[in-house]
């Protein structure tokens, strides 16, 4: 018996005269049951909205509809039809996982003044989550005084079933130089982007320890020119981070660490009242007044679509197989793996080349120079 396939113009001719008939109807009825499993588990995820159409649910169908006459023709018998529930067996696992019921879980997220966390509260109210949101105030009392506050409050809230998600988004961010940044503003940086997340995360740690929760962190390691303070701040919280996350793995406790791109900077006028008179009159006002309408024109590129960062923040409370890691932005993930394999001074490079500090721009003392 010769069997045929006719794709377009072209036919694909196999000789299958080695294969009994009736193993050939078993083998089409297993290829059958595979091909229905898998179709089914890829539309149970599109019905549910874990994930939307892109390169993922693309490359399932091209494996639905094209895996199994390939494997069919060209491998033939059982290995054929082995071959063909690996991939399919594959593509699903790097799909994104389901998410659990949302039942009674409660979340505490800091930052929610405006962006990520602001968007985040919103959505998690809306899928019927319990939702405590903390706004960064400035001139309120004492960082210590206000988390003993809140884990107080939230410990009376959820009772035995203890709290399921904390979620670190509150961050500052100052664009300048090393050389310009004032240790005040600094310090803030720090206090902020790390101590504040240190001391919220060891404090509510009981009652995530409690539910077997989770964690997510809003972070990214960053090395690039003018974000050096706020840089040398995020990589000390991602190795708080994922050392966090290896010590919480015995408490059954899940930390994801999600990395956006585009920053909110603070004013530059902090920066420039704060500024000692000799880094005044090395940079200058007019340099630092550059800059920051260069970054201003920079920011003008960022996508004002929220809704990858918190998908990966819903994921990261959610989500049944919880990644370690959700690079947000066009490119973001690509970005990080290839900067790590480059070599530094290529590396260098490409991050001056991104930089929002214009090449013509000189501090004050080179101008004077020239």
């Amino acid at each position: 018996m010769t069997l045929f396939l006719h794709l377009s113009t072209m036919n694909f001719v196999v000789d299958d005269d080695d294969i009994p008939e009736d193993d050939v109807i078993i083998f089409s009825i297993l290829y059958s049951c595979v091909t229905v499993v898998f179709a089914m588990a890829v539309l149970s995820k599109f019905l549910t909205n874990e994930f939307r159409f892109g390169f993922r649910s693309a490359l399932s169908l091209a494996v639905l509809f094209l895996g199994e006459p390939l494997c069919q023709f060209f491998v033939k018998g059982p290995l054929g039809v082995g071959c063909f529930a690996a991939g399919c067996l594959l593509i699903y696992s790097i799909l994104p996982a389901s998410h659990l019921p949302v039942g009674n879980k409660a979340v505490v997220i800091t930052g929610c003044d405006s962006g990520f966390g602001n968007a985040l509260v919103k959505k998690l109210d809306a899928i019927g989550m319990h939702v405590y949101a903390g706004c960064l105030d400035k001139d309120g009392p004492g960082a210590d005084e206000d988390i003993s506050k809140a884990v107080e409050i939230v410990r009376l809230d959820v009772g035995s079933e203890g709290l399921w998600g904390l979620v670190n988004n509150a961050g500052v961010c100052y664009f300048s130089e090393l050389e310009m940044t004032p240790e005040p503003i600094m310090r803030k940086m720090f206090d902020v982007n790390l101590f504040g997340t240190v001391n919220t995360t060891k404090a509510f740690l009981p009652l995530i320890r409690q539910a077997k929760g989770r964690i997510v962190v809003v972070s990214r390691r960053i090395s690039f020119e003018g974000y050096g303070a706020y840089g040398m701040a995020k990589h000390a919280l991602m190795a708080f981070s994922d050392t966090l996350r290896q010590e919480m793995k015995k408490w059954s406790v899940n930390v994801s660490i999600i990395e956006p791109t585009g920053y909110r900077t603070g004013r530059k006028e902090e920066i420039w009242e704060k500024l000692d008179e000799n880094a005044k009159a090395t940079y200058g006002l007019d340099y630092l007044d550059e800059i920051y309408s260069s970054l201003m024109e920079q920011c003008k590129t960022f996508p004002d679509d929220l809704t990858p960062v918190v998908r990966a923040m819903r994921s990261g409370l959610l989500s049944k197989r919880p990644k370690e890691r959700y690079p947000c932005g066009a490119g973001a993930d690509i970005f990080t793996y290839v900067m790590n394999l480059l070599p530094i001074w290529w590396g260098d490079t490409i991050s001056l080349a991104m930089s929002p500090i214009p090449k013509s721009s000189h501090p004050a003392a080179l101008r004077n120079d020239q």
